[in-house]
């Protein structure tokens, strides 16, 4: 037990010897569409016919679903999307205005007709249509009796309280369409997963307090749109890394550090770069990490797997060797992202 006391606290050290950095980079798309598609309609196909709209409302009551809340899940999720893809540096996006029916639920209809889809693009100027097709959500909430410690007029007492836990779980699918075949290039049903938290001195307190069901739904299928958005198109997103703030007896690492925190990296770059020269062996291994960190938010890749690779190679530091496979993935990011944009620098 004293042996992993030890271990708890030397890495508990060992970690707040790191500070967290982040950039904001261009990520690939998950799925490359074809390089013709530039600009998109999106369709909302999850509303039910006026036939089946009637049979969803009285399987929501039986099943205790709540009425219209995936209604407003799906816009959500639509308007998550639509600003994912107009942040991004790619795609042109539309609205749809047109009534398409599905099935109102989580169950995916037939494919939209090709000459529906032909005649969404003409009418949108668009060259692919992308459509929610299904949606289904559920929620579940449990509440259990937790404890805590509190310091009351120099006493430690227990207080007991409850906690409700809401989680939500959302199916929804889309297809993506090409606009002058009308075939589908993108078919994808993912799952949507979110927590909600809150407490109370009672059991019903605690739920109460919880976030209201229908805005549960709505943040989440959000998220869902978000992420489909970041599935088909190029996106920005932030990028954490972390760098060594201090090392014994260099108080030129502190310094470097509040530069890099404020963005000057080439200025901390030329400190980390000399420190890595340092007789202490803590202090250069240290340093020449932080300078492979400089080189990438620099934008010099193959400078920044060079530090690494030093860093791990010559003094050992597992940080570098971890740095170095992230290295090469981010680099291969970048080669599939130069592919994804290569028509849209040509413009």
């Amino acid at each position: 037990m004293r042996i992993l006391i030890t271990a708890i606290v030397m890495a508990l050290l060992f970690s707040s010897c790191r500070t967290t950095v982040t950039y904001t980079g261009l990520r690939p798309a998950d799925v490359s569409l074809p390089k013709e598609i530039q600009s998109v309609v999106l369709v909302n196909r999850y509303k039910a016919n006026r036939q089946n709209q009637w049979l969803n409302i009285v399987e929501g009551i039986f099943t205790g679903e709540i009425l219209f809340a995936d209604k407003r899940g799906v816009e959500q999720a639509l308007a998550a999307l639509q600003g994912r893809l107009m942040d991004g540096p790619k795609y042109r996006v539309s609205i749809a205005n047109d009534m398409f029916y599905g099935t109102g639920t989580g169950i995916l209809p037939p494919p939209l007709d090709v000459n529906e889809i032909k005649n969404l693009c003409q009418k949108y100027q668009a060259d692919a249509v992308i459509a929610i097709e299904g949606f289904d959500s559920d929620i579940m909430v449990v509440t259990e009796p937790r404890q805590r410690k509190r310091t009351v007029e120099g006493k430690e007492v227990i207080e007991n309280f409850f906690e409700a836990i809401e989680r939500v779980r959302i199916n929804m699918s889309w297809r993506l369409y090409n606009g002058q075949t009308g075939s589908i290039i993108d078919q994808h049903t993912m799952l949507a997963e979110r927590g909600f938290n809150a407490t109370g001195n009672t059991a019903d307190l605690a739920r109460r307090a919880l976030l209201f069901p229908v805005d549960a739904i709505m943040k989440t299928a959000f998220e869902g749109g978000d992420s489909y958005g970041t599935r088909i198109s190029p996106s920005w997103v932030s990028y954490v890394r972390e760098i060594y703030g201090r090392a014994s007896g260099s108080g030129q690492m502190k310094k470097a550090k509040k530069m890099a925190r404020r963005g000057d990296w080439e200025g901390a770059a030329t400190i980390w770069e000399r420190l890595s020269r340092s007789p202490r062996t803590k202090v250069a291994k240290r340093a020449t990490y932080n300078r492979a960190v400089a080189a990438e938010f620099i934008g010099n890749y193959e400078e920044a797997l060079t530090w690494a690779r030093k860093a791990s190679d010559v003094y050992n530091l597992r940080q570098a060797d971890r740095y170095v496979y992230t290295l090469k993935a981010r680099m291969n990011e970048l080669k599939r992202l130069d592919m994804q944009m290569e028509d849209v620098e040509k413009k």
